[in-house]
């Protein structure tokens, strides 16, 4: 019964923080006695920022602090103050970094590996050198190393890509309904093709009919609704069916335009509040997109969906905000600059809801995939929140 009481949960991700909080603290304490407990602590430090464990690295900074006041003197060794001084940064740098690190080309971790090995064998071996100019290189890159090892491993478990947010069963939701919604749109075409064909014979046995004439026009008003409600219905179909694919129309019209005005169709349903407005300008909106009209399709949709997001409370009712939400696409010499504000009623920037970092992840894929470059800006002061950079075709 006590083994029952004191079971571990399944999901043991809470165990990696102050396993590696506690390691750190030993290994800092071991640093000013070897160089090289210094940089596995940095790499420690670089571990637990990918957790974005504030609270662990905190405490971890009070472990040491409370070891270094328990000895005789303070450490004044610079391999004890390095680690402490990249967990600090661990607890204070900001979370985009994350995304980062999954871009960073193979060949920066092989310099990393080697600078940590130039360093620690510099550091035994030319001891009449200052070993600050070891240590601090050392650690530096060994936190790199850390992290970004402990980045990749995330891909393998995708519950850490989640941490602290609202966790994967949301995301699973959204990935599965994605899958059983194409098969659900391609059986519901069927019944909106028979209501359309018998609304057209319904019109035309009601214009054969011998009845009075007010109530044949209250009859063909009801069969005109019914078509206009058939193909709106038809329409929106289309939308989803085709949505993120380059073969929907013909190559000559998939533009910018087309690929942004698709993007705001799809999310309409998510602006709950009228007083949004959604405007589309720059230079660059009749550029053609052969290759990637679907790519930048699904970009526009996450920056809007996170941007409508901030019109939306919660709980899903409407905020009493009114604003514009502007996308704006610029050519340059190589490239296609797309660039999503969002601002209030009195052209105050109005910033974007979070996005999830799983789906972030998987959109930077989409557009490093696509020679594109997709950016989530994180500044209050300025109306812009995403940009979308694109590769030019014709050039």
């Amino acid at each position: 019964m006590v083994l029952r009481k004191w079971r571990l949960p399944a999901d043991s991700l809470w165990v990696f923080p102050p396993a590696l909080a506690l390691c750190f603290v030993l290994l800092a304490a071991l640093a000013p006695e070897s160089p090289s407990a210094a940089v596995l602590a940095a790499a420690a430090a670089g571990a637990l920022y990918v957790f974005r464990s504030r609270g662990w690295a905190c405490l971890a900074l009070v472990g040491v602090s409370i070891w270094a006041l328990r000895q005789s003197a303070i450490p004044v060794s610079s391999a004890f103050w390095s680690p402490v001084l990249f967990m600090a940064g661990a607890i204070f740098s900001p979370p985009q970094l994350l995304s980062f690190l999954i871009r960073v080309p193979s060949l920066v971790w092989s310099l990393c590996l080697i600078v940590v090995a130039a360093c620690l064998y510099g550091a035994w071996t030319f001891l009449t050198v200052p070993a600050v100019l070891f240590e601090i290189p050392g650690c530096l890159c060994a936190a790199i190393l850390g992290a970004g090892l402990t980045r990749h491993l995330a891909m393998a478990d995708a519950r850490i890509l989640a941490w602290g947010e609202n966790g994967l069963e949301t995301l699973t939701r959204n990935l599965l309904l994605g899958r059983i919604t194409s098969g659900m749109l391609h059986d519901l075409a069927q019944p909106l093709n028979v209501t359309s064909m018998a609304n057209g014979n319904l019109g035309y046995i009601v214009e054969h009919l011998d009845i009075p004439p007010d109530k044949r026009e209250q009859m063909v008003e009801r069969i005109r609704r019914i078509a206009t409600s058939t193909e709106s219905a038809a329409a929106i179909l289309s939308l989803f069916r085709w949505f993120g694919r380059d073969n929907s129309i013909d190559h000559d019209e998939l533009s910018v335009r087309s690929a942004l005005e698709r993007a705001i169709a799809v999310t309409k349903s998510n602006v709950r509040h009228g007083g949004v407005a959604v405007e589309l300008q720059g230079n660059a909106l009749d550029h053609l997109l052969p290759v990637r009209h679907g790519a930048v399709e699904m970009m526009a949709v996450a920056a809007l969906l996170s941007v409508f997001g901030n019109f939306i409370l919660s709980d899903g009712d409407r905020t009493k905000i009114h604003g514009t939400v502007r996308l704006d696409a610029e050519l340059t010499s190589a490239h296609v600059l797309i660039t999503v504000h969002s601002m209030d009623d009195q052209g105050q920037p109005c910033g974007a809801s979070r996005i999830d970092r799983a789906t972030l992840w998987l959109i930077e894929q989409i557009a490093i995939a696509n020679g594109s470059v997709f950016r989530y800006l994180s500044y209050r002061k300025q109306t812009a929140c995403f940009s979308i950079l694109i590769a030019r075709d014709d050039i």
